[in-house]
Formats: structure tokens, C-alpha cells, sequence
């Protein structure tokens, strides 16, 4: 298992001393990207256009029922 707090306090060491937030969440979001089994970044995974029409409209019901 990582140590997720190291990695971040590296990520801090290695961003400048004037980065601003949106800086740190882009490198969070990138330590948070699926890996490959070398390490490199995992091309993002497509989801079939219906699929994202079915999950929308599963969303929006739920959002109707609070």
C-alpha cells in the first residue's frame, strides 16, 4: 500500500512556491490516475454514449426524489 501523505508532501516539494490551489489539485488528480503495470498513465477508459445516457438518467431521478 502508498503512503498517500508522502506522496502529496512530494508533490508539494516539487510544485513551485507561488502555485496556486488549482495547481495542487491537478497534481492530486494526476497521483490519482489509474497506472499501467510500468507506471506510466492509463489511457482513459471510454464509456459507451448509451451507457452515460443511462447513468444521467438514473442521476436525475435520484436527484428528484431528494
Amino acid at each position: 500500500m502508498t503512503d498517500v501523505k508522502a506522496e502529496v508532501r512530494a508533490l508539494l516539494n516539487r510544485l513551485p512556491e507561488d502555485c496556486t490551489y488549482a495547481d495542487v489539485q491537478r497534481g492530486i488528480a494526476v497521483l490519482m490516475w489509474p497506472k499501467q503495470g510500468d507506471g506510466s498513465l492509463a489511457p482513459p477508459q471510454r464509456i459507451d454514449p448509451e451507457e452515460v445516457k443511462r447513468r444521467l438518467r438514473e442521476w436525475m431521478k435520484s436527484e428528484k426524489e431528494k
